[in-house]
């Protein structure tokens, strides 16, 4: 039993080094057209080539940056061949495409594919939901996890775009779903993400248990359970600021799991907002997001 949650009880959970020590080997990158409508906004595809393989990007750079730097982390919803292009709306949901609306606001974002979606597609077999729980199984094997994997490649999509973005700007991160659920492991493991919007991505792990609740498997942390699930994982955040959007009907996530989590942040860390609706990211609560993140 981990006593006190910190940091270091994050980075143990799931078996990383220090987030700054995760850094791209190298790094590819090439112009591409803007999103469609956005041209004001200037699009690169980026490679970040890593010891465990290529994380491809999307960086949208505005004409007149604020300052602020964001990771725009995509959903899951079993839609394995879109991930990044949905966010920074080249392709998929437009009311998914959090990271555009980002970038025409001022912030420079990178959006990238998490393991297993769009160019990060497993393809052993036919089934992708199939190959993803695969994967997470081997990881458990060898003594990781999925959601260890998840992290990783965001701290070296951190470390490079906060060299990108200059020192003096200030780095966020937003996720919906999936991309919230990994937006706040993030947050919790690196201190240099000072602020993030976790989106219908946060709830305890024994709630979805005890209700049966079916999720993607990189939830399932070893030891989570025992360290105090995911209201510990919240407790760990200090100097950063977290808003935190659920709805209330939301059927991925029971109400009192999500309160737990709220209740877990240190006082002032977290804005919590709910919202009438389901597993979804409506318009007033996207700008709500946005706001947030460019006031840093």
């Amino acid at each position: 039993m981990i006593d006190t949650p910190d940091r270091a009880m994050v980075q143990r959970l799931l078996g990383l080094d220090p987030a700054p020590t995760y850094r791209p080997l190298e790094v590819r990158r090439r112009p591409a057209p803007p999103p469609p409508g956005a041209d004001d906004v200037r699009c690169e595809h980026v490679v970040l080539l890593t010891a465990d393989g290529e994380v491809p990007c999307w960086l949208l750079t505005p004409g007149r940056p604020r300052g602020v730097a964001v990771l725009a982390l995509h959903q899951h919803g079993g839609e394995f061949d879109r991930g990044k292009s949905e966010v920074a709306g080249i392709a998929g949901a437009p009311h998914l495409a959090y990271g555009l609306r980002l970038a025409q606001a001022g912030a420079v974002v990178l959006a990238p594919d998490l393991v297993g979606f769009e160019e990060r597609q497993r393809g052993w077999t036919a089934d992708a939901s199939a190959d993803e729980d695969l994967d997470a199984f081997h990881r458990i094997a060898a003594g990781g996890c999925l959601q260890a994997q998840h992290t990783r490649d965001v701290a070296v999509a951190t470390s490079w775009l906060r060299e990108e973005a200059g020192a003096g700007s200030r780095l966020g991160v937003v996720g919906h779903s999936l991309g919230g659920q990994v937006a706040l492991f993030a947050m919790a493991f690196d201190p240099r993400l000072t602020s993030g919007v976790v989106s219908c991505g946060a709830g305890t792990v024994a709630s979805l248990v005890r209700e049966r609740i079916p999720h993607n498997p990189s939830w399932f942390v070893p030891g989570l359970l025992a360290a105090g699930d995911l209201t510990a994982v919240a407790a760990t955040l200090r100097e950063q600021r977290v808003l935190l959007t659920a709805g209330r009907t939301d059927h991925l996530f029971t109400d009192d799991g999500v309160r737990d989590v709220v209740a877990g942040f240190a006082p002032g860390v977290c804005t919590p907002l709910f919202f009438d609706g389901g597993h979804e990211l409506p318009d007033d609560v996207t700008r709500a997001a946005v706001e947030f993140l460019l006031a840093g």
